[in-house]
């Protein structure tokens, strides 16, 4: 217990230190708490399933591969990356192909179509034959 007190305001100032390094000068403070705790359940994570390779492969410490097999698996399934900017670019192209549609000049409110709305007749009635 002594030791994880004696760390954390280490821990506490390595993150506030890479916010100010990545220009990042407000923030609140739960921002810190929350990346000390994602932080920690990834390495944990990580060095958890390093740890259940490592056995899995009847070794008995854990190898730098197995950190770095531990690492990819935890990527992909957690981290995910943006599409390529050109295919993105591909995507605004088309979209911004089609025109916009006129707008027409209406003098008074716009009201949705009757089948929207809420006071519009939402059944029928059967007719009965006597």
């Amino acid at each position: 217990m002594a030791q994880e007190k004696e760390s954390s305001p280490r821990d506490f100032g390595v993150i506030t230190s890479i916010l100010k390094e990545m220009g990042i000068n407000e923030y609140e403070p739960k921002v810190v708490n929350q990346l000390l705790e994602f932080t920690y359940r990834y390495v944990t994570t990580v060095l958890e399933d390093a740890r259940i390779y490592s056995q899995y492969a009847d070794k008995k410490t854990i190898t730098v591969d197995d950190v770095k097999m531990a690492i990819q698996s935890q990527s992909e399934k957690m981290l995910t990356l943006p599409p390529p900017q050109d295919f993105l670019m591909e995507i605004a192209r088309t979209r911004n192909n089609q025109p916009l549609p006129p707008i027409r000049s209406i003098v008074g409110p716009c009201l949705p179509p009757d089948r929207y709305s809420l006071i519009s007749c939402n059944y029928h009635s059967k007719k009965r034959k006597f």
